[in-house]
């Protein structure tokens, strides 16, 4: 779980930085939105490999209770970075979103699922 929180919140800081870079008057479009977050999710599901390349829970019912608690767990935490990036006065993005950070985590947690040894 941990380490889907450190690869979504890396995530985040990049994407945040890339849109305060770029000042785009085109309204966001989620759909497109969703499916980069979901090949951004799974990509950096297979760099955790890189580095992680043996599963943190070896029985079966926890790695199925991670593939299903780190999601949601994920999904929160981005919803309370964008309330925080808020405060701050900061754009949010669409990964500030529950089901956006859930999407990203999930694909993530499924990656490591499947490839991992």
């Amino acid at each position: 779980m941990l380490l889907q929180l450190v690869f979504e919140i890396l995530a985040e800081l990049g994407l945040w930085a890339a849109k305060k870079t770029t000042r785009v008057a085109e309204p966001v479009r989620p759909m497109p939105g969703l499916v980069g977050y979901i090949l951004l999710g799974g990509a950096l599901g297979g760099v955790s490999l890189v580095f992680f390349r043996h599963k943190f829970a070896v029985p079966v019912w926890l790695q199925i209770a991670n593939t299903v608690l780190s999601p949601i767990v994920a999904g929160f935490a981005m919803v309370g970075m964008g309330r925080w990036r808020a405060r701050r006065g900061q754009q949010a993005i669409l990964l500030h979103t529950f089901w956006f950070g859930f999407a990203f985590a999930l694909i993530f947690a499924l990656v490591r699922v499947r490839f991992a040894a």
